[in-house]
């Protein structure tokens, strides 16, 4: 019986193969298949590199790393929980030759380094790498190849850091430690730790990492015990999760939610389509049951046809899923070197079935159909009921579904749908409205317009779907083409306008009372100037930061870290109160929080919970009492942390500062000058800034404009399926048409009145959307008001809008070729 099944359902299948409706059907199903597949292929790809790579540049088995150095007693019980101990040194620190300065991570060790692994260097830049038994001697320095074309050195000449002068002597190819920094920018240079002490460092701006030779069952010691004495230190090993595997998890979800878009617009394509193929499966499942076969042999023919489908096009969209999984990690190995293409068939496997099933839920009102109407029914099918917004249901299941699945942070899904359904409702509220009113305002006229507009309003749901459709594709692409053009001129223009070209993210007091007397020298204001204190937030409402049950996010991310607690008795002139209230004047209570918003939202914090600071090797919790946001027009410096004044009268701890300056071409060069008095003073340009943002923006432009090839694509898609749902309704119209004695002519401009309309709600129901999505993210991520370009965003609209026009001219012109009575027939 089964068998009969699969023969009956083959046959079905390949006589509806090659009709429209199926084949782009079939298309959808592909890109959709194509860009899960393909996003599941490159993130356990990537996460299986950070697991290897986790096991080859963490230079240990454990490495413990904090801001301060390990007490007698807790060195001593390290030691007793392991089999080797090797402590290195890091500092953010500037060096300076001639005219020449760069920012560099400075690692002081000694002459067991390394740990484990090789150490390569070489003596000269591009020369061959060789192994190195230990780390720089006294009074020398080694330098990577970037570093040391950055400041124009060559092996033999010195460097002057503080009190220091330490001899280049050779060229750094390989850290076996470089695990912590080994995905960043920044530039290296070894030092031994004996010459540490002349570099005239702050014992507060050196980093203490400690690398652990243990095995499997001190580790788990080790783990243990940081967890109790150690909370604000970092603990890395090699059986654990590489520190960027979050990241790039996060990465993932934040693709995943985008795909809410590609399965929206799939969604109308399915629905249009299903408009067309929904008749014929009614049809042929009422010839099975007038035959006497069950209801389920019509089920279980249209599950076995809807599998071969599905089984068709496997082939080609596993080929195509290679393919761009193999040019992704072409592009990836870039940053990621050694990162290797390579088939993950366990992920493979999971992601296919996955997307069957939510194909299957698309598929359910069709087989709910087929269940509950009678021969009478299939054969006289209705309009709409209850198989109508059931499809509607599958198609919101669906999208909140993925939602729920790749959801990491809240008001970045309810941006995003938010602005979705902005546009979805004003493209109805424009599509109803308009051609109500136009076809009301003609109607005592004569000529095309009134007619198309008459005809327009007599299929109005059918009509808006398309509109729907149209309009979305739209938005979606002049939303992704607004990211990528206006984000970096907006922000580029807000710092330079309210922070100057010069921003100082770190500067002990001694190094801000230099820099202001510079600054006083040179007659340059200081535009901002702002005081705070490094912390560790290590727990939330008691519940220790590691075993918080939420989603990964940058919050997290961050907060794992040391972060800047920032103090002010008035609420900051760039900041307002969104939740809770400021600390009064006359307040004593001091362990007060004010709370970033996004953070509040990312970690599900709430007003009266509390935080578990470590501050200085003590442990105080702080209660939060207010939220704030980021209030554009006074400056960029802004804090997630801020307490009350009252803070530092109670923790005894170094402050440090930020700032911001706006030089002039001529004092950029005295800058060495200060740099070699403060070589730890943190000072980054606007355009070094700029230059960041840019190599980050060129990794995104590849992405969104995969994308955004993929949104095209399904435009094409949902066009088309519009045409082809209409088909037999402007059949009826042409017939009628031409048989009252018009030409192909005439119902070929009504085609192009119906399609400028058409073209036209759904451009302005883009740009609506794009505005406000514009508005929302710009408000929400940077404070600041979007303001689009509107000749560049019309100029673009119009080229869809030119474009959708000519597509459906084209896609519907076949309908033009037939007589009268070929015509009258495909209406009947």
């Amino acid at each position: 019986m089964f068998g009969q099944y699969i023969q009956l359902a083959a046959q079905f299948y390949w006589q509806q193969r090659q009709q429209p409706a199926q084949r782009l059907y079939r298309y959808t199903q592909v890109v959709l298949m194509v860009f899960i597949i393909t996003l599941s292929l490159t993130a356990n790809n990537i996460q299986s590199y950070l697991s290897k790579n986790l096991q080859s540049l963490l230079g240990a088995d454990v490495v413990i790393s904090q801001s301060q150095p390990l007490s007698a007693a807790q060195l001593a019980k390290v030691t007793a929980m392991s089999d080797e101990i090797l402590l290195t040194q890091q500092l953010n620190s500037t060096l300076t030759h001639q005219q020449h300065w760069q920012r560099v991570r400075l690692k002081a060790v000694n002459a067991n380094y390394p740990l484990q692994g090789q150490l390569l260097t070489s003596h000269s830049v591009g020369g061959p790498a060789k192994p190195t038994a230990s780390g720089p001697n006294s009074g020398e320095i080694w330098l990577e190849s970037r570093l040391v074309a950055s400041l124009g050195v060559s092996l033999g000449q010195t460097i002057d850091i503080g009190d220091a002068k330490l001899l280049v002597s050779r060229i750094v190819t390989h850290e076996p430690d470089r695990l912590m920094e080994g995905h960043n920018v920044d530039m290296r240079a070894l030092i031994n730790r004996a010459d540490l002490p002349l570099l005239s460092q702050s014992d507060d701006l050196i980093h203490y990492r400690y690398l652990i030779k243990a095995n499997s069952q001190q580790t788990q010691q080790l783990i243990h015990w940081q967890r109790q004495h150690l909370p604000a230190a970092q603990l890395h090993h090699k059986r654990g999760n590489h520190p960027l595997a979050l990241f790039w998890k996060r990465t993932e979800n934040v693709l995943g939610l985008a795909s809410i878009i590609l399965f929206f617009m799939a969604a109308i394509a399915i629905d249009l389509l299903s408009q067309v193929h929904v008749k014929q499966e009614q049809y042929f499942s009422a010839v099975c049951m007038s035959l006497g076969a069950s209801r389920q042999m019509g089920i279980a023919v249209s599950c076995c046809k809807w599998l071969l489908g599905l089984l068709s096009i496997l082939p080609l969209v596993l080929i195509l899923s290679a393919l761009l999984h193999y040019w992704i990690m072409g592009q990836l190995s870039h940053t990621f070197v050694g990162l290797n293409w390579q088939i993950h068939w366990q992920p493979l496997l999971q992601s296919v079935l996955a997307v069957w099933a939510i194909f299957a839920i698309f598929q359910i009102p069709v087989w709910l159909m087929l269940y509950r109407n009678s021969v009478a029914l299939l054969f006289n099918r209705q309009e709409g009921g209850a198989n109508h917004w059931l499809s509607k249901l599958s198609a919101v299941a669906v999208l909140s579904l993925i939602a729920l699945i790749y959801s990491d942070n809240a008001l970045l899904t309810t941006m995003m749908v938010t602005a979705i359904l902005s546009a979805i409702v004003l493209m109805i509220a424009m599509s109803w409205s308009l051609l109500s009113i136009g076809e009301r305002l003609t109607a005592r006229l004569s000529g095309l317009l009134p007619f198309a507009l008459f005809m327009m309003k007599q299929r109005i749901v059918s009509k808006s779907t398309q509109i729907i459709g149209v309009g979305l594709c739209a938005f979606l692409l002049l939303f992704t083409l607004m990211l990528l053009r206006d984000i970096g001129a907006t922000m580029q223009v807000y710092q330079r306008q309210h922070d100057g070209n010069l921003m100082v993210s770190q500067a002990t007091q001694v190094q801000m009372q230099a820099l202001q007397q510079w600054a006083d020298e040179q007659q340059i204001t200081v535009r901002q100037h702002k005081p705070y204190l490094y912390a560790n937030v290590v727990a939330v409402n008691q519940t220790a930061l590691a075993n918080l049950d939420i989603q990964p996010s940058d919050s997290l991310a961050t907060l794992s870290r040391p972060i800047r607690l920032h103090w002010q008795q008035q609420v900051p002139s760039n900041n307002r109160i969104v939740a809770g209230q400021w600390w009064q004047a006359d307040t004593k209570q001091w362990q007060q929080l004010s709370v970033e918003q996004e953070v509040m939202t990312d970690l599900g914090l709430a007003i009266g919970d509390s935080l578990s600071l470590i501050i200085n090797n003590r442990s105080i919790d702080f209660t939060i009492t207010a939220s704030h946001v980021f209030r554009p027009g006074h400056g960029s410096i802004t804090f997630w942390l801020q307490a009350p004044p009252e803070l530092i009268d109670q923790v005894q701890v170094r402050h440090y500062a930020m700032a911001s300056l706006e030089l002039q071409p001529q004092h950029w060069s005295q800058l060495p000058q200060l740099w070699q008095q403060h070589p730890s003073l943190r000072m980054v340009s606007l355009q070094e800034m700029t230059q960041r943002f840019d190599t980050t923006l060129v990794m995104i432009t590849k992405v969104i404009s995969g994308f955004t090839a993929m949104i095209i694509l399904l435009a094409i898609i949902v066009i088309l399926a519009s045409i082809s749902a209409l088909q037999g309704k402007e059949g009826v119209k042409n017939s009628l048409i031409i048989s009252f004695g018009f030409s192909r002519a005439t119902c070929q401009q009504l085609n192009v009145i119906e399609w400028l309309v058409t073209a036209s709600i759904a451009a302005f129901g883009a740009i609506a959307g794009t505005s406000i999505a514009g508005q929302l993210i710009y408000q929400s991520q940077f404070s600041l008001s979007y303001q689009p370009d509107w000749v560049w965003l019309l100029s673009t609209v119009t080229v869809i809008a030119v474009s959708v026009t000519a597509l459906g001219l084209i896609a519907s012109r076949h309908s033009l070729r037939r007589d009268v009575r070929s015509l009258y027939q495909q209406a009947q």
